[in-house]
């Protein structure tokens, strides 16, 4: 389902330091299950789990199987920090799960080798607690974890959409991303950051790399929407040259720069 810009990326611009207007951050990936599914890679491509579309709904549905989940490359890996980006995904959320189960959800830097860099990753589970929480880190290990009570977390009370918001951003010079949790409305709820002091910006750390459920154990699967990814508009011509166009989504330095001069995003 489409729909418009959250009045939380917009918040997460201002984290990022970009300038409230709309355009501060432009649309690099969209995919609103509207028409398909595609940008997720399951079983069927050679990778795991099961995506299916709902067309009568516009939205996903996708299951695990025993090795891991469904796995989405945006719209390509990028090398270049150019200023910030920021992913998203709706995933609706049940706090009458069966004990035991829940997800991974990861999205990834990319190095400026071409290389990945680190993952950054949700954790949501009905756990020994018997409660549905909400927690964040750096790591997975292909299995729903059942020790979030003991991490910074959120307790979800009512079943009902939520959004998963990464916002990798420039802190003093290295690499933060702030896992946020937001309700249908767009409010914030929890947020996890994360920071490492070898994430060194621009020489090490460059763009998006990958969204990836890593694990999903959920009976019947967990419903989908709204995948998307956004990035820090060029601010001038000089940020377009060298390969910073495609950074920034554009096809080639030509369509960067005449929307830097003009406004016209043909991305």
């Amino acid at each position: 389902m489409h729909r418009t810009l959250t009045t939380t990326l917009l918040a997460a611009m201002l984290v990022m330091g970009l300038a409230t207007a709309a355009a501060a951050l432009g649309p690099l990936y969209v995919q609103d299950f509207s028409d398909d599914a595609d940008g997720w890679n399951d079983s069927d491509d050679g990778w795991y789990g099961t995506v299916t579309h709902n067309p009568g709904t516009g939205t996903a549905t996708f299951e695990g199987d025993e090795v891991s989940a469904p796995f989405s490359p945006f719209d390509g890996y990028r090398a270049t920090w150019t200023g910030g980006w920021v992913a998203e995904i709706d995933v609706y959320l049940n706090p009458a799960w069966d004990a035991g189960e829940g997800f991974d959800y990861s999205v990834a830097a990319n190095g400026t080798d071409g290389d990945h860099q680190r993952d950054f990753i949700f954790h949501v589970a009905k756990d020994t607690t018997g409660k549905l929480l909400v927690a964040g880190s750096n790591n997975t290990n292909f299995s729903v974890r059942e020790d979030l009570e003991n991490l910074n977390h959120w307790e979800i009370t009512q079943a009902g959409w939520y959004t998963l918001q990464h916002v990798f951003r420039d802190h003093n010079g290295t690499l933060a991303v702030d896992l946020n949790l937001l309700d249908s409305n767009g409010t914030p709820l929890f947020t996890e950051t994360r920071n490492t002091p070898a994430d060194t910006i621009p020489d090490v750390v460059g763009g998006n790399r990958y969204g990836w459920f890593t694990v999903i154990d959920v009976d019947g699967g967990i419903e989908v929407d709204n995948h998307e990814l956004f990035a820090a508009d060029p601010e001038n011509a000089d940020d377009c040259k060298n390969g910073g166009w495609d950074g920034f989504g554009f096809r080639n330095q030509g369509q960067c720069i005449k929307f830097v001069n003009t406004g016209k995003d043909s991305r």
